[in-house]
């Protein structure tokens, strides 16, 4: 089947965002990984589930933006993206993500010292109570 240009710039571009979508879900794969330390076991986990998700975008993609045909310049495009988004955005991203992850976890740690403070006089309260 014969496609015009536009049409393959379009895939092409299609699959060059894609290529950064996917870099953004292997950024958060290695945030994951780098806030809880995971086992080999899990790491292996993580790994097969960041391809799965990789192959069914790409699947998604390709169906939708080319029919479900495979060229070479699709996998060049998704190349392209990956690199793209690891040299610009992806060092911005962690540091968000990071970021994001320690403000969560400061909220976190004060709402469970608050919790912890309340019952602590809840409990003192009604031993005074009893006593």
């Amino acid at each position: 089947m014969l496609m015009s240009t536009a049409n393959q710039a379009y895939v092409f571009l299609s699959t060059v965002y894609t290529g950064m979508i996917i870099g953004l879900i292997y950024d958060l794969n290695r945030m994951v990984r780098r806030i809880f330390r995971p086992g080999r076991w899990i790491v292996g986990v993580l790994d097969l589930l960041f391809w799965l998700t990789a192959a069914v975008i790409v699947f998604v993609v390709l169906y939708f933006a080319n029919n479900g045909e495979i060229r070479l310049y699709n996998f060049i495009g998704l190349a392209v993206g990956w690199c793209l988004y690891l040299l610009t955005i992806s060092p911005w991203v962690l540091k968000l993500l990071d970021l994001l992850y320690k403000g969560v976890y400061m909220l976190v740690s004060k709402l469970t010292e608050f919790v912890t403070c309340l019952f602590r006089m809840i409990y003192n309260f009604f031993r005074k109570i009893k006593a």
